[in-house]
């Protein structure tokens, strides 16, 4: 049986968490970042984290470790969730470093912001495509 919370399926609970975080990431970007409202850009981003570490940490992992050797039996078949994981970690790498950068660095000196803004886009680029890869998973299982 399908575990759940509240009678919602746990994998259509954390699609919408992660549509949640989709959102709220461009909101951040458009009224934040692009607006130079850092201070709402920076309160997205920390939603954003905590709403991703306890998707990522609580469900994916777990399930992306319990498939591990499934996927790697039929690399073929199962390429889209190995691109995921694969994709997933390296845009969770890259957040990781912007969010210790800017950390580190206090304030919003404008230099670190046009040094880094590449990397944004690059982590911004590569967690969309791992989104678009999970959400395919998502429908194979669910629609096969």
């Amino acid at each position: 049986m399908m575990q759940s919370i509240l009678g919602i399926p746990i994998p259509f609970l954390v699609l919408g968490i992660e549509i949640i975080i989709l959102l709220v990431l461009i909101l951040g970007w458009i009224y934040g970042a692009r607006r130079m409202d850092f201070k709402l850009h920076h309160k997205a981003v920390w939603f954003v984290v905590f709403l991703h570490i306890l998707t990522v940490g609580l469900w994916m992992i777990p399930i992306a470790i319990a498939r591990l050797t499934l996927a790697l039996s039929n690399p073929l078949l199962y390429w889209y969730q190995i691109v995921h994981d694969t994709v997933g970690l390296l845009a969770i790498g890259l957040g990781a470093i912007l969010v210790v950068m800017f950390l580190v660095k206090g304030g919003m000196p404008l230099k670190l912001l046009k040094k880094t803004r590449p990397f944004m886009f690059l982590t911004i680029g590569t967690w969309i495509i791992a989104f678009f890869l999970g959400f395919y998973w998502f429908l194979l299982g669910w629609f096969p």
